[in-house]
C-alpha cells in the first residue's frame, strides 16, 4: 500500500462513505481516501432495500432525502444513464384512528415542504396496487415523489464521480485503529499500515462504535436486523406499482422485478454486540433465524389482511443484515467538543441509501467549515448523556426504535 497520508480519512466504503466522499471531492477538500476492508458497497448498502421516501414523520430528516434525490439526478446527468431509480410514488394506507391521524399529519407536512400528496379512495388505491385489500374504514394517501433505487448502481456511482476528483479508495483493507495524539486524531492504523490524516471520518457502520470507543467516544447506536422477504414473479405484479407503506401492518411493500419485495417489523427487533460480530459477515445474521420464519408468522396475519395473495406465494428469496439503529431513529452526525480531528456519520436507523447525500453533504460541509445543510443539534453524538453501547440494555432501546418504525 503506497498511500501514507491524507488529507482527510473516510472509513467504510458503503453508500455513506461513498456520498461524504463525493460531497468532498466536489469541494475540492483536499486529499480524500476512503477505506474499505471488502468491496464498495458489499455490507448492508447491498442488503438495502433503498427505499427513498421522502415525506418522513420527522421533518428534519426531509431535506436530507431531497438532497440525495438532488445528487442522484445529478450523477445520473453526468453519466449519461440511469442508476436504478424507480419514481413509482407511495401508497399509505392507514386503517385505524391512530394510523389515520398519523396518515394525516404526513400529507399536511409534505404539503408543508411543497410536495405532492393527495388523497385517494379505496377503488383508486386497488387500481394502482391490483393487489391490494384496503379495508372499508382505511384512508388512502398517494405521494408521488417517493422513489426506490438499486442501492449498489448508486454507489459505485457516488465513488467514481468521487474518484473523477480526485478523491482515492483503497479497498480490502481493514482499519484496526484510530489514533490519537491529546486531543487531536492523527491517522488510522490498517492491517497494511498506518495513514496519517488530520481529520477522520467514521462511517464504517455496525463497527463505527468498536472504532470511536477507544478514543473515548462512546457512540450511542447498535447493530439491528434488518431484513425483507420477496416473492416468486406473479402476474399481481408489475414494475411501476407504487411503494406501499402499510403502518398497521407495521410493513412496507415494494416492487422487484415482476414480484414483491415486502418488509414486516417484529415486535421485538433483534440486535447485536458489535464486538462479537466477524469481520466477515457470511449469512452471520441469517444464523439466528435462517429465513427468518419468525419474524414472518409473527406479522403474515396482519399484512395479508393488506395483500391476500401473499399466503399462497413462494417466498424466493430472504435478505437480511444490519442496519445501526439510534433510540430516537436519528443519525449520529458530526464530532465531539474536546477531539480534534473526528467526525462520526452513523446510526441511519435504516434509512441509509435516503439520507445518504444529505448526509454527504453535511459532513463535507463540517469538515470544510461552511454552514451545513440544516441545524446538526438534533444528531449530535451526546444526545443521550454517556451510555454504554455494548450493554443489553441500551442495545434493547435501539432495537425497539426498529420495531416501532411505521414510515418506509
Amino acid at each position: 500500500m503506497a498511500v501514507r497520508s491524507a488529507e482527510i480519512i473516510i472509513i467504510g466504503g458503503g453508500a455513506i462513505g461513498c456520498a461524504i466522499a463525493e460531497a468532498l471531492a466536489r469541494r475540492d477538500a483536499g486529499r480524500v481516501l476512503v477505506i474499505e476492508r471488502n468491496t464498495l458497497a458489499s455490507g448492508s448498502t447491498s442488503q438495502a432495500a433503498a427505499l427513498l421516501t421522502v415525506v418522513r414523520p420527522q421533518p428534519l430528516l426531509i431535506p436530507l432525502v431531497q438532497e440525495t434525490l438532488r445528487v442522484i439526478h445529478a450523477l445520473s446527468e453526468a453519466a449519461g444513464e440511469e442508476l436504478g431509480l424507480h419514481a413509482v410514488g407511495s401508497l399509505h394506507v392507514a386503517t385505524t384512528p391512530t394510523t389515520q391521524r398519523a396518515l394525516i399529519d404526513l400529507v399536511r407536512l409534505a404539503q408543508h415542504f411543497s410536495l405532492r400528496a393527495e388523497w385517494i379512495d379505496r377503488a383508486e388505491a386497488s387500481r394502482r396496487a391490483p393487489w391490494l385489500t384496503a379495508p372499508d374504514e382505511a384512508r388512502c394517501a398517494f405521494m408521488s415523489d417517493e422513489a426506490f433505487i438499486d442501492p449498489y448502481l448508486l454507489t459505485q456511482a457516488l465513488a467514481q464521480a468521487a474518484r473523477q476528483r480526485g478523491a482515492e479508495f483503497i479497498e480490502n483493507c481493514a482499519v484496526t485503529d484510530i489514533a490519537r495524539e491529546a486531543n487531536a486524531v492523527t491517522g488510522v492504523t490498517t492491517d497494511h499500515g498506518f495513514i496519517s490524516a488530520p481529520l477522520v471520518i467514521d462511517a464504517a457502520g455496525a463497527w463505527a462504535a468498536l472504532l470511536a470507543t477507544p478514543l473515548e467516544v462512546f457512540l450511542p447506536m447498535a447493530p439491528v436486523r434488518s431484513h425483507y422477504w420477496i416473492t416468486a414473479p406473479a402476474e399481481l405484479f408489475t414494475p411501476i406499482q407504487p411503494i406501499a407503506i402499510l403502518p398497521d401492518a407495521r410493513a412496507y411493500t415494494r416492487p422487484e422485478n415482476g414480484a414483491l419485495l415486502f418488509g414486516v417489523r417484529e415486535s421485538a427487533a433483534l440486535s447485536f454486540d458489535p464486538r462479537q460480530l466477524p469481520a466477515q459477515m457470511n449469512g452471520y445474521v441469517k444464523r439466528y433465524d435462517r429465513n427468518g420464519w419468525q419474524s414472518l408468522l409473527e406479522g403474515l396475519p396482519s399484512l395479508a389482511h393488506f395483500v391476500p395473495a401473499l399466503p399462497d406465494l413462494p417466498i424466493a428469496h430472504y435478505i437480511a443484515g444490519l442496519s445501526t439503529y439510534t433510540p430516537d431513529g436519528l443519525p449520529l452526525l458530526g464530532g465531539l467538543a474536546g477531539l480534534k480531528g473526528f467526525l462520526a456519520a452513523t446510526g441511519c436507523s435504516g434509512a441509509g441509501m435516503a439520507l445518504c447525500g444529505g448526509i454527504g453533504r453535511i459532513i463535507a460541509e463540517l469538515a470544510t467549515g461552511q454552514t451545513p445543510l440544516c441545524a446538526i443539534e438534533p444528531f449530535r453524538l451526546e444526545r443521550f448523556g454517556v451510555v454504554d453501547p455494548y450493554s443489553a440494555d441500551f442495545r434493547a432501546r435501539c432495537a425497539a426504535a426498529r420495531s416501532h418504525k411505521t414510515s418506509g
